[in-house]
């Protein structure tokens, strides 16, 4: 595993105690590990998760954030080798302007993006 790899989960491990929500936890990791906070998702209908938040941390590395359905557990893992189109979508949705968030449907990228995710890693996003 790169370096920054292992920065990005260490920042990850230092704001689970943090009295923060999902946000701002994945706003403390971006800022620990320089990087810039790419997206940050509800996931509607979800049988996993609530949120994800993906962080970019170098050029080409990124970082994913899960927040479970239940709410109660962060995961956070990197991942390498990410077609940028299942990415841009996500972060073109970012950022706009909330009035034309809440008017674009980002639902179908999203899901569309932890599907691939989870089948790369045979299902390691929600195993424990």
């Amino acid at each position: 595993m790169e370096l920054e790899a292992v920065l990005f989960e260490m920042a990850a491990n230092s704001v689970q105690g943090l009295p923060l929500g999902f946000a701002g936890k994945a706003n403390e990791i971006a800022r620990q590990i320089s990087g810039r906070m790419l997206f940050d998702i509800r996931l509607d209908d979800d049988p996993h998760y609530q949120r994800i938040a993906g962080i970019r941390y170098t050029n080409s590395e990124i970082g994913v954030l899960t927040l479970s359905l239940d709410g109660l557990s962060v995961r956070a893992f990197p991942i390498s080798r990410i077609s940028a189109s299942l990415i841009q979508p996500l972060e073109r949705w970012a950022s706009l302007p909330l009035r034309e968030q809440v008017q674009t449907d980002i639902q179908g990228a999203a899901r569309l993006f932890v599907a691939v995710l989870e089948y790369r890693d045979d299902g390691a996003l929600h195993s424990d």
